[in-house]
């Protein structure tokens, strides 16, 4: 299935785990913006949150979840990015492009996020199974791919009515880091371009900490067939 569509479904699969609650509970432990309360809520501000991949490989699937959590329906979702390719003058992602997580005001900074990840691994054997993998049904990840884990600390809470959204760092040694960014004119890398070569690399495996698909048991979307 195309990369792109797979992105979009995991959107819809916080809407469709948000149903099987009471809205306001699922809204209440999910740190996706839902559907009304938190819209309307004060105490929320619904924020983007974007990715700088500094890596030679695409990143696609990227979750926020609250440290002690390890479901999706406690997730939000963030943009990931591809690799940036050699021809080109400016790092690929930056800034978020849609309502991502909805910041609760009453959290105290510095706030840890725990951060999933899929990335690449080998193209070709992704390319090769993407028409017939299925994360709902599949234990294991898809071929030519890997989950990873990190986490990040948020220094600063959003300002309200003040553009601005998480931005996180992925570096080839496996590391993320991610921080809110007010930049007028977006978020600035944290790596020049210049020195893409001169970065520490992973080398050994695909992650610091893999995961397993944290899709699989989940109910399957309906617009997934």
């Amino acid at each position: 299935m195309n990369r792109c569509w797979i992105t979009l479904l995991s959107v819809m699969v916080f809407s469709t785990a948000a149903c099987s609650k009471s809205v306001n509970d699922a809204e209440k432990d999910s740190l996706a913006p839902g559907e009304v309360n938190k819209w309307n809520d004060p105490n929320y501000d619904i924020i983007t949150a974007g990715s700088f991949n500094y890596t030679d490989y695409d990143i696609y699937g990227v979750y926020l979840l609250p440290p002690d959590k390890n479901s999706l329906d406690d997730a939000a979702s963030a943009d990931g990015a591809h690799a940036t390719p050699r021809s080109a003058k400016y790092w690929s992602g930056g800034g978020g492009s849609r309502p991502s997580l909805a910041w609760d005001f009453r959290w105290k900074t510095p706030k840890t996020f725990k951060v999933w990840w899929e990335r690449v691994v080998d193209k070709r054997a992704m390319e090769a199974s993407s028409a017939n993998y299925d994360p709902y049904t599949h234990r294991e990840t898809q071929p030519g791919m890997a989950w990873c884990e990190g986490e990040i600390t948020v220094t600063r809470p959003p300002v309200k009515d003040k553009s601005g959204g998480i931005v996180l760092h992925f570096f080839p040694d496996g590391r993320v880091e991610g921080d809110m960014d007010f930049g007028a004119d977006g978020p600035d890398p944290k790596v020049a371009l210049s020195k893409r070569d001169a970065q520490r690399k992973l080398t050994d495996r695909a992650c610091l900490k893999e995961i397993p698909n944290p899709f699989y048991g989940r109910k399957k979307p309906a617009q997934w067939n």
